[in-house]
């Protein structure tokens, strides 16, 4: 974590966690999201909202929705990575040399237009299955129960080389202001723009279903659009806004650039405080 011109790593943030939760901004760099990492964010998230003075079921619904956003940010990377490995396997078909085949899904790559249409040569639920495989391996990993295949292992090792080489970190700003806390949460991937938009979509129809009293039914199967996981992660940021009695669709910004997502996500202080829902 970066403040100040210092830098300080996971245990050293722990034992200054009760100077660290007086600052008003920090940056944090994540790898991933293990339960150490887990554990230093609650430490530190949770000490900031007891310095404000905030209603503890606040505090929960506003850490949920951080340990979402973050799980997005971490499936996005992973899915950015295999895209990236199945285009690259459709474009060395074509009998390109390994460097020129490499070339080409960089221009791919950093063409909105090109990679959207690329999305139709690569199988979505292919992809959903690899992601929700390695998040399964990792859990296994970190749990100590199971002793993984030696090409599970070896299929780890190549998602975790592929994420190294392509730089794919993922980013956390916090900063309090004298009416908000805010949070700025970017990972080194796009969200392509036929997800973003179904994204953008559900969240219209999950207001709507709020303002007609009926929020939970948006989590039923005909009302959740599941062919972007991102999504379901989204809607229950937006659910804990809701039950906090805040309009997510003012207060969670969602912005997407070629090689980036961004999400932010802001809480009034006075909402924090708020003992009445």
């Amino acid at each position: 974590m970066a403040n100040q011109k210092s830098v300080l790593k996971g245990a050293e943030i722990l034992q200054n966690i009760e100077d660290l939760k007086k600052r008003r901004f920090f940056h944090l760099e994540l790898k991933g999201l293990t339960k150490p990492t887990r554990d230093i964010l609650s430490e530190l998230v949770n000490g900031l909202l007891e310095e404000i003075g905030a209603n503890p079921l606040a505090a929960f619904h506003l850490f949920s929705g951080l340990m979402e956003a973050l799980l997005n940010a971490i499936k996005g990377n992973i899915r950015h990575i295999i895209f990236r490995d199945e285009l690259l396997k459709k474009i060395a078909r074509l009998g390109d040399t390994e460097e020129e085949a490499e070339e080409l899904l960089e221009i791919i790559m950093d063409t909105s237009p090109l990679r959207d249409a690329m999305q139709r040569y690569v199988v979505p639920e292919k992809i959903k299955r690899q992601v929700q495989n390695i998040l399964q391996l990792e859990d296994r990993i970190r749990a100590k129960k199971q002793i993984l295949k030696s090409e599970e292992k070896e299929f780890l090792v190549d998602v975790r080389s592929k994420l190294k080489k392509n730089r794919m970190r993922i980013s956390v700003k916090i900063r309090i202001t004298k009416d908000e806390l805010n949070f700025r949460i970017r990972n080194d991937s796009p969200i392509h723009n036929m997800d973003f938009g179904r994204i953008e979509e559900s969240r219209v129809r999950h207001k709507q279903l709020f303002d007609a009293g009926n929020s939970a039914d948006f989590f039923r199967p005909e009302f959740l659009d599941e062919k972007e996981s991102a999504g379901f992660g989204i809607a229950m940021i937006d659910e804990g806004y809701y039950t906090m009695g805040l309009n997510p669709l003012d207060l969670l910004t969602i912005t997407s650039g070629s090689r980036t997502t961004t999400v932010y996500m802001r809480y009034p202080l006075s909402a924090l405080r708020e003992m009445a829902f």
